[in-house]
């Protein structure tokens, strides 16, 4: 059970990455792990070790993660971004097919970003996403936690260390998969090819299903992202 967990959180967390450079023109759409309220420039490609994403127009976008693709979380996500002022305002909707370790569904997620600028560099990214899962008891799988994809509550910041550099961080509770996770990256671009680097600490509990009994689980994990934005 906790190889399953370690195996999943890993897949999460090495595909996750903010998809940004660090300037007007090219705001970042995703903080440390979760989205923010901006989006890709129309007909901007994003490609990587992961995301796939286009700009349909300067606020629709449509993505996927080819690296979850592969490890049977089929994913395809929608973002408009509502408001691109001082303040940004994002709404998104995704669907995901959960297909490992015996444990198979379907998930509706939408969610709403918003992204405030405290200073000039600095900036906190919030706001929350709600799951629907069909006919789905987590109880009832021999499955508990390290799974990102849940109904969630996050915050995350930025810290623009210069036009080429930023520090990301951030916390999130699942509330369907009942976990936690909190980390930090630092993210560099170079013209329009980006690397991400960083790590999280994600935290909750799994059920013995030969046992019934609750057992709590922490582990680190890095944050590993490569990307370019065409």
């Amino acid at each position: 059970m906790r190889t399953t967990v370690i195996i999943i959180l890993i897949i999460l967390f090495v595909a996750s990455s903010s998809w940004g450079i660090i300037n007007d023109e090219f705001k970042l759409i995703g903080a440390h792990a979760i989205p923010t309220a901006y989006t890709l420039n129309k007909g901007e490609v994003l490609i990587g070790i992961g995301p796939l994403g286009y700009g349909i127009t300067d606020r629709f976008q449509v993505s996927t993660n080819m690296l979850l693709d592969i490890f049977q979380v089929f994913n395809a996500d929608a973002k408009m971004n509502f408001i691109d002022g001082r303040i940004g305002l994002g709404g998104g909707i995704g669907f995901q097919h959960f297909s490992l370790f015996d444990v198979d569904y379907n998930a509706l997620i939408f969610g709403g970003f918003l992204s405030v600028p405290l200073s000039e560099r600095f900036k906190l990214h919030t706001g929350a996403s709600f799951a629907y899962i069909q006919d789905f008891d987590i109880d009832e799988v021999e499955f508990k936690g390290g799974y990102e994809g849940g109904t969630t509550i996050p915050v995350d910041f930025e810290y623009n260390l210069s036009e080429h550099a930023a520090l990301l961080g951030g916390a999130a509770y699942d509330l369907t998969f009942e976990y936690y996770r909190v980390g930090i990256s630092y993210l560099h671009s170079w013209d329009r090819f980006n690397l991400q680097l960083g790590g999280n600490i994600a935290g909750g509990s799994v059920i013995d299903v030969d046992t019934d009994k609750e057992d709590s689980w922490t582990y680190f994990l890095p944050t590993i992202a490569i990307f370019w934005r065409l």
